[in-house]
């Protein structure tokens, strides 16, 4: 598989990120998701899902920021997710929760908990990974699932998993 999503000078556009306008802000986070392009998918997989982890924040907060995930995208040889498809809920997908949702943060507002929240590194410039799996298979995952489930629903069904290294500015 091959990902591609809109970068500028090998940075992830700011109206994605921090320094996205106001207006594609929600509850003080970047919510206009980024489109995504999936090329070259297996012809056996069923679906498509993706997680979006900033390992940079360890030092930060201590685990990997969860920023969005998604399942169950119908596949195709190309599969596009488009621009906010977090918000619009195109491409069909079922989202989980982000690290907004847990217990540390306590966020609780599900338009923040269950979609894109997008990359606000504090401290310098963080590399987000973006992973895309081909599966087999329909998850049984519901709105709000957490990423354990995910790893867990997908074991056995991942045909082709590819990453793709996104650099939003701080």
């Amino acid at each position: 598989m091959r990902i591609s999503v809109p970068t500028s000078n090998g940075l992830l556009l700011d109206k994605y990120g921090k320094h996205a306008d106001s207006s594609d802000m929600y509850n003080g986070n970047p919510a206009v998701s980024f489109p995504i392009e999936i090329q070259n998918v297996p012809e056996n997989a069923k679906t498509i899902a993706f997680t979006l982890l900033d390992f940079d924040a360890v030092p930060v907060s201590g685990f990997p920021w969860i920023h969005w995930i998604g399942a169950n995208i119908p596949a195709n040889t190309t599969v596009t997710i488009p621009e906010n498809a977090s918000r619009q809920n195109s491409g069909n997908l079922v989202q989980g929760n982000n690290s907004t949702a847990g217990p540390l943060v306590g966020e609780t507002d599900p338009l923040t908990t269950r979609h894109y929240v997008g990359p606000t590194p504090p401290d310098k410039n963080h590399d987000y990974t973006l992973s895309i799996y081909a599966l087999d298979t329909t998850l049984d995952l519901k709105d709000g699932f957490w990423l354990n489930e995910f790893y867990h629903a997908a074991k056995g069904h991942v045909i082709d998993k590819q990453k793709l290294s996104i650099i939003s500015r701080a």
